[in-house]
């Protein structure tokens, strides 16, 4: 996580994402971005005018920096900060 220039490898590429306007991506929120395979995966696709809708796990904060940092990940959609739930363990 430190190392912001870090790319997780994908173990699938074939999702079909051309066939939706709206996605929904989900992850647990880490030192207040999302986890670098997030980026691997919105680096691996074109979201070109799409409509990506985050939601997100934290154990106490919300979604800190994590929109800022994902949008060059994927230049040409629509990143929009979603919900932030607890954690499981605080259910």
């Amino acid at each position: 996580m430190s190392n912001h220039s870090s790319r997780p490898e994908l173990a699938d590429k074939s999702a079909d994402i051309a066939v939706y306007d709206t996605i929904y991506v989900g992850f647990p929120v880490w030192w207040y971005i999302a986890p670098k395979i997030i980026n691997s995966f919105l680096e691996s696709y074109d979201f070109s005018g799409k409509k990506i809708i985050l939601f997100a796990t934290s154990g106490g904060s919300g979604f800190g920096k994590a929109v800022e940092n994902l949008k060059p990940s994927a230049p040409n959609a629509e990143i929009i900060e979603g919900k932030v739930n607890p954690s499981i363990k605080d259910i």
